[in-house]
């Protein structure tokens, strides 16, 4: 069967899908362990091979999409599906993340990720949900030293 040609791979709603199938079904994804290896999944009107974004763009347009929010599960443990889903700002939905405890693991993680992988600051506050301040103390070796 052809793939549904839809002329979107580049918009905001189709990254914002291919991202989170990315986080969901794909080991090798940075994001994978606090998704798909927590058994995060995606709905499979959702993952369908021809029509999988198209049925994820239409819900998306009829249910609060907008181009300054993104996509939220309300159960943080739950899966991406439409009874789960919802449109949040970046604020709103940065408060409802888990919380990650900062530990030297962690912060040496957390200079991995900076010097070796190259991940920006800003990556990596969002990845860790701590301060631009705290992440430029962990990766400076002013806290959480080796």
């Amino acid at each position: 069967m052809p793939y549904y040609k839809h002329g979107e791979t580049k918009g905001r709603l189709h990254i914002i899908w291919r991202d989170m199938k990315q986080r969901c079904l794909n080991p090798n994804n940075i994001g994978f362990k606090n998704y798909g290896g927590r058994g995060i999944t995606i709905c499979p009107e959702w993952t369908d091979k021809e029509k999988g974004y198209i049925n994820f763009r239409d819900w998306a347009l009829s249910n609060g999409y907008a181009d300054n929010l993104q996509i939220d599960r309300k159960n943080n443990d739950g899966n991406y599906e439409p009874n789960n889903c919802q449109w949040l700002t970046k604020i709103k939905n940065r408060l409802k993340q888990r919380r990650t405890k900062l530990s030297l693991k962690i912060a040496n993680e957390i200079r991995e990720l900076y010097i070796m992988e190259g991940w920006t600051q800003k990556q990596l506050v969002e990845k860790y949900n701590v301060c631009s301040a705290t992440l430029s103390n962990i990766i400076n070796n002013k806290i959480w030293k080796n």
